[in-house]
């Protein structure tokens, strides 16, 4: 029998077979790095002069022709707001820090080896997220006559909009189903399960309940719906859709705890 002690050069062999090891340094556990946000300031390079008169021009072309190519003069307004976006581009990973991961559905994208319906949301996602604001931004300063300075009007509002558009974006697109988590890149509808065993347990399992609590596990669990979207889906009160929800649950823990915990861990997508 080989005996462990401490204190000495790594594996050095004794006759007596005592092996002596050197102690583990402490564990250092990084904790989540918070980055700062930088300070906002100059808005605009302050080549192009009559900004204000250039953004009342891009609004009358918008109103004479409201779906088409904004052209030159709104890249003239790009351009001269590069300080702008490249502070923006600074803040990315403050928010990200600061607001967490977020997701959106895949679209046309090669689904190869992809599970999930969802993907993270990706710095050209920001990107296009700060265009769409700024855009919005200086057409709803053109509508406000009273309104001193465009730099002044964008200084107020657009990270303010920026985070609340991030934010959104916990809302899936089907106002049916529940919030997105920081899990939600798993998601697929209806819900397919990573092993195969487990999935055909699952539902060879469900099928062994009544109708009414298959159809409100389906709903509630297998489609992300919420309380009141999976009542609606399966006909019946919300306080009906409850009660039939916590007995196929009861009933799961007690005779398939498995396939108990496999519904469960589902809640966190």
């Amino acid at each position: 029998m080989i005996e462990l002690q401490l204190g000495e050069p790594l594996l050095q062999a004794h006759a007596d077979r005592t092996v002596y090891v050197q102690d583990e340094p402490a564990l250092e556990i990084a904790l989540p790095q918070i980055f700062d946000q930088p300070p906002l300031q100059a808005l605009q390079r302050g080549k192009l002069p009559h900004v204000e008169a250039l953004v009342a021009r891009l609004q009358r072309q918008q109103q004479a022709e409201p779906h088409g190519a904004l052209g030159l003069d709104y890249q003239l307004l790009v351009t001269e707001f590069q300080p702008l976006f490249a502070w923006t581009t600074a803040c990315w990973d403050y928010l990200l820090s600061t607001e967490g991961c977020r997701f959106v559905p895949r679209q046309g994208e090669p689904r190869a080896g992809i599970r999930g319906d969802y993907r993270a949301v990706t710095y050209q996602d920001y990107s296009r997220i700060v265009h769409a604001i700024f855009r919005g931004c200086v057409f709803e300063f053109a509508r406000q006559p009273a309104a001193p300075s465009l730099s002044q009007w964008l200084r107020q509002r657009l990270w303010p909009f920026i985070v609340e558009a991030y934010r959104r974006l916990e809302q899936p697109p089907d106002p049916r189903q529940r919030s997105l988590t920081p899990y939600s890149y798993l998601r697929c509808v209806p819900y397919q399960f990573l092993n195969d065993f487990h999935h055909a347990l699952v539902h060879t399992t469900l099928l062994r309940l009544p109708e009414l609590e298959q159809r409100t596990v389906d709903a509630y669990f297998l489609r992300f719906c919420t309380e009141a979207a999976s009542a609606d889906a399966v006909g019946c009160p919300l306080d009906a859709l409850q009660g039939a929800l916590r007995q196929a649950l009861v009933k799961l823990l007690v005779r398939d705890r498995l396939v108990y915990c496999l519904l469960r861990q589902i809640e966190r997508y």
